[in-house]
């Protein structure tokens, strides 16, 4: 890979990962919203027929956006993980790509839950932003984790993109043994490996662990979707 010896390329492609999470998810975010907001009125009308029951229609919702975030994932990280010029090794790309796509799944599943929760679009789309500034400032990219005030790193431990994250660059660098250079601070220069675990605090061991948590968050907030969708009624007639 180009950024295998060299701490500039090394943080213009953790710049990239960032932009294009973010875009990619941001975008999932605000565009599921408008259409759980119209089907909202048609589960209501449904509902007081009593055609439709709340949990089934929220796993139906839930499933439905699956196969849609599937291919999405499939295309972005054929073209990102070539563009990017990784290792072309399976369980990297496996790695890439299941970080990716739970990522996404999760940016979606929030955009239902945060219009499951919320009286309106308008409204719904207010918390929406202001979830995307809270993760951008925790995700790990503008503010290392070492250097988080320890009162504050606990916004960095649930914020969703800090984990994908972490998967990212801790499955495709974290055990390369790789020397790095391009800062006069290092002396000697250490390993890509150690580099990313002493400044980002990113550890390859710790791959385990951050899977379970991708899997964990949409699974809660497609829980948190049906829940609200069943306890709450915001119909004003």
């Amino acid at each position: 890979s180009f950024c295998s010896n060299d701490v500039t390329n090394l943080r213009s492609l953790l710049g990239g990962f960032f932009a294009a999470v973010m875009f990619v998810g941001v975008n999932n975010l605000s565009t599921v919203q408008p259409v759980v907001s119209f089907e909202r009125a048609v589960f209501y009308r449904e509902k007081a027929a009593g055609m439709y029951s709340p949990i089934p229609y929220a796993l139906a919702c839930v499933t439905c956006e699956i196969p849609y975030v599937l291919v999405q994932s499939t295309c972005f990280a054929l073209i990102m993980y070539a563009m990017m010029a990784f290792e072309w090794a399976a369980d990297k790309f496996f790695w890439f790509y299941f970080v990716l796509f739970l990522s996404l799944l999760e940016f979606t599943m929030m955009g239902m839950m945060i219009i499951s929760a919320t009286p309106n679009l308008q409204v719904g789309s207010i918390f929406a932003q202001a979830h995307n500034l809270t993760i951008t400032l925790f995700s790990g990219y503008l503010i290392r984790r070492p250097k988080i005030p320890k009162w504050w790193v606990w916004a960095y431990w649930i914020c969703p993109v800090a984990w994908t994250f972490y998967g990212l660059i801790a499955s495709q660098y974290g055990d390369k043994e790789d020397i790095i250079t391009g800062s006069p601070m290092m002396d000697p220069p250490p390993t890509l490996k150690s580099y990313l675990e002493d400044y980002y605090g990113y550890k390859h061991s710790f791959l385990g662990p951050v899977a379970a948590v991708m899997v964990g968050m949409p699974v809660v907030l497609a829980l948190l979707f049906a829940f609200f969708t069943k306890k709450l009624n915001f119909q004003t007639r």
